[in-house]
């Protein structure tokens, strides 16, 4: 059974109000799955919401929306919002694949920085991460799914942050990059030097970054999000639509879930290469 933030009643309400959902909420499917991963060497668990009127023999294919985090309800919140705005003709159906966590902290952390562990100095598992999400759960679930080649990578606070750092390494991975809250702190100075770096390459760009902060979020995470953005206003190529988000009276534990509504409009407005 499902459980909702107060933050998803709010979105909820917000769209009965204005009109958004007109009729009966398509539910989503769950097919969640694990994976053997030779790179991470150990089994991950994998939650997956299909779109209520997922039919696997269909030649109808999918856009899908990973995410981390997959135990702190977020993708429950994408993958009901996607299904309020699909029955509304907003937006087409959606997949949504989470990752479930192991090492939070370790596995978000740049493959470029290392931190003090039992006495030693070792680098950040985010390399090994994002090859993982590159090389085996993607083609695993373009197989297993009816898939059409659109994807967009989602992380709120640390995982926002991973999300940067994903856009700095494989910018070229995912159509859209969605950054909430990123707590980039003492490493983002590297961080933010791949993406000088990769933005300056003559190769394929993402159509769509969104980037949102809460307006009652710490004077850090304000801060964070005050760098990353002039970075991206000063650097990112221009034919990726950038669109940059303060939400009023919001605070970290709800911002990121107040902007999955809006960002999935806005991407889904957008005309992104279908590969």
């Amino acid at each position: 059974m499902f459980k909702f933030s107060t933050s998803f009643v709010k979105i909820f309400l917000f769209c009965l109000v204005s009109g958004a959902v007109s009729g009966p909420v398509a539910l989503a499917q769950q097919d969640n799955f694990s994976i053997q991963s030779e790179i991470l060497q150990e089994t991950r668990e994998i939650v997956v919401h299909l779109p209520e009127n997922y039919d696997p023999d269909s030649k109808e294919g999918y856009p899908v929306l990973y995410m981390l985090d997959a135990d702190h309800q977020a993708d429950e919140i994408a993958a009901r919002t996607a299904g309020e705005y699909s029955n509304a003709k907003m937006v087409p159906g959606v997949i949504v694949i989470a990752i479930e966590n192991i090492r939070r902290g370790m596995d978000f952390l740049p493959h470029f920085i290392s931190v003090e562990r039992d006495g030693k100095q070792v680098f950040g598992n985010g390399g090994k991460l994002l090859s993982f999400i590159k090389n085996e759960l993607i083609p695993f679930a373009s197989k297993k799914f009816r898939t059409n080649g659109r994807r967009v990578f989602i992380g709120h606070s640390w995982a926002g942050q991973f999300v940067a750092y994903a856009l700095s390494q494989s910018p070229d991975l995912f159509d859209g990059y969605f950054i909430t809250s990123p707590s980039i702190g003492q490493y983002g100075d590297k961080t933010f030097s791949e993406l000088k770096r990769v933005f300056k390459q003559d190769i394929d760009f993402p159509a769509f970054v969104y980037v949102s902060v809460g307006s009652k979020e710490t004077l850090e995470l304000k801060t964070d999000y005050d760098r990353l953005t002039t970075l991206l206003k000063q650097h990112l190529p221009k034919q990726v639509k950038l669109h940059l988000e303060i939400n009023e009276g919001a605070d970290h534990e709800n911002s990121g879930d107040i902007s999955i509504p809006t960002a999935l409009k806005l991407y889904f407005s957008t005309t992104p290469v279908v590969r």
